[in-house]
C-alpha cells in the first residue's frame, strides 16, 4: 500500500483553468495536495499559459468564450512515463480525459473518474429533443465505459451519486468540494447590517438562468446588483447594465477580484436551472456572505451547507426569496453567515482528506490491473527516456 505522503497523482482535465466550476475544482484541489503528496501535476488547457500537452483547439459550439482543446498524445504519454503516477484522475468524458484514460490503460495506471456534470440536462437545454437523445445517449455510453474501466468514481452531490449508479458506476463515492486558499485565508469583512448589494458570479449561459437575476435588478432599483463572469449571454448582461443604473458588469474576474466582489456584497444569488453543485455558493459562504440558491443546485443537498443557505422555493420568485431574507433580523442574518463560513471551511478540510483516502485506495489497486503489452509508441518512449538518463 502506497502511503499518502508518497503518492504521485496526475490530473488531466479538459476544462480551462478558472473558467468554470470543473476547472476551478481541480485547480483548487491540486493546490491543497501539493504539500501532502510526493508529487501532483495538473494537465489543463489555458489561453494565458498553454500547457505543453495542449494542442489545437476549436470554439465550443454556442459558446465562443470557451474552446475545445485536443491533447498532444505523445507529450501526455511521455509525461506519464516520466512521472509514473500511482493514479490518474479524469473528469470524463472529454477529449483530454479520454486520451489520458487510454494512456493510463496502456501503462497499467489506476484511473479515478469524477462525475460532475449533468450532461442529460445540458443537452436537453441546448439542443432539440431528437438531437439531445442522440447526444445524451452517446455521452452516457462514454460514461459507462469510463466507469467500467476505472478504479474509483467520485461525485459531488446526492443527485449525481444516484445518476452515477444509474450510469453503471459500481461504488461511486460522494466527496466534498475544496476551496481556493484565497476564500479561506483572506481576512473576512464583517457582514453589513443592511441588505443593499447583491452579486452573481459564474458563466453567463442558459443553464445559469441569468434572466431572473436581471429581472430582479430591474425590480429593485434601490439596491446595487453586480454580475461577474463571461459566456454566450454576455451581450444580454451588457445591454441590461446600460439600461439599469443599479446594475454593473465586471466581466470575467480572477480569484482575488471575486473575493473582493463577495466582500463588497451582502448576498450572492445562484439562480441556475442546472447546477450539479455550485462552487461559487460555497465560496460565498466561506466569505461569510448570505446565499440564495435555486432548488436545482446540488450544494443544497449537503445538510450543514443547506442549513446556511436560503433555498428558493419551487413556487417562489427570487424577489420573494430576497424579501424573506431582508425581513430577518440583523442578528439572524449574521448568525446564518457565520454558520455558513464554519460549514464551508469544514467541507474544505474534509474534502481534501477524503480525496487523499480515495487516491490511496486507487493506488493500492495497481497490482491487480492487467499488464498490457506496450505499443510501439510506448516502447520508443522508454528507449528515449533511457537514453536521456544515460547521456
Amino acid at each position: 500500500m502506497v502511503k499518502q505522503s508518497d503518492l504521485r497523482v496526475l490530473f488531466v482535465v479538459d476544462a480551462m483553468k478558472g473558467r468554470n466550476g470543473v476547472g476551478a475544482y481541480f485547480q483548487d484541489l491540486v493546490a491543497h495536495l501539493q504539500d501532502r503528496v510526493a508529487r501532483v501535476e495538473l494537465v489543463s488547457p489555458s489561453l494565458e499559459d498553454p500547457h505543453p500537452c495542449q494542442g489545437a483547439s476549436i470554439p465550443i459550439p454556442g459558446d465562443a468564450t470557451q474552446r475545445l482543446f485536443f491533447p498532444k498524445m505523445r507529450e501526455l504519454t511521455a509525461l506519464m512515463w516520466e512521472m509514473k503516477p500511482h493514479v490518474v484522475v479524469i473528469p470524463g468524458p472529454g477529449i483530454f480525459s479520454l486520451g489520458a484514460y487510454w494512456a493510463a490503460g496502456k501503462l497499467g495506471i489506476p484511473v479515478c473518474v469524477t462525475f460532475q456534470t449533468d450532461y442529460d440536462k445540458l443537452v436537453r437545454l441546448y439542443w432539440g429533443p431528437r438531437l439531445a437523445r442522440l447526444a445524451g445517449g452517446f455521452l452516457n455510453w462514454l460514461n459507462r465505459t469510463l466507469f467500467r474501466g476505472s478504479s474509483a468514481v467520485v461525485t459531488i452531490s446526492e443527485d449525481m451519486l444516484a445518476k452515477a449508479r444509474q450510469a453503471g458506476a459500481r461504488h461511486p463515492q460522494l466527496v466534498g468540494t475544496p476551496l481556493a486558499p484565497e476564500f479561506v485565508h483572506t481576512p473576512v469583512t464583517p457582514l453589513a447590517d443592511t441588505v443593499s448589494s447583491v452579486l452573481y458570479v459564474g458563466r453567463l449561459a442558459a443553464e445559469k438562468n441569468i434572466d431572473r437575476f436581471l429581472e430582479l435588478a430591474a425590480a429593485r432599483p434601490e439596491m446595487t446588483f453586480t454580475v461577474a463572469g463571461d459566456g454566450p449571454q454576455r451581450d444580454k448582461v451588457e445591454a441590461a447594465a446600460e439600461r439599469y443604473p443599479n446594475l454593473r458588469y465586471l466581466g470575467w474576474c480572477d480569484r482575488a477580484t471575486v473575493v473582493r466582489a463577495l466582500d463588497d456584497a451582502q448576498v450572492l444569488i445562484l439562480p441556475s436551472t442546472v447546477e450539479a453543485f455550485g462552487t461559487v455558493a460555497l465560496e460565498a459562504l466561506a466569505r461569510e456572505r448570505l446565499v440564495i440558491t435555486a432548488p436545482a443546485c446540488g450544494i443544497n443537498q449537503w445538510p450543514a451547507l443547506g442549513a446556511a443557505l436560503v433555498v428558493q422555493g419551487r413556487d417562489q420568485s427570487l424577489a420573494q426569496a430576497l424579501a424573506e431574507l431582508e425581513a430577518k433580523s440583523v442578528g439572524s442574518r449574521t448568525l446564518r453567515a457565520r454558520s455558513g463560513r464554519s460549514a464551508a471551511v469544514l467541507m474544505n478540510e474534509q474534502a481534501v482528506g477524503h480525496w487523499l483516502r480515495v487516491l490511496e485506495q486507487c493506488a493500492g489497486q495497481a497490482q491487480s490491473l492487467p499488464k498490457p503489452w506496450p505499443s510501439p509508441t510506448l516502447a520508443l518512449l522508454r528507449r528515449l527516456s533511457t537514453q536521456a538518463r544515460v547521456s
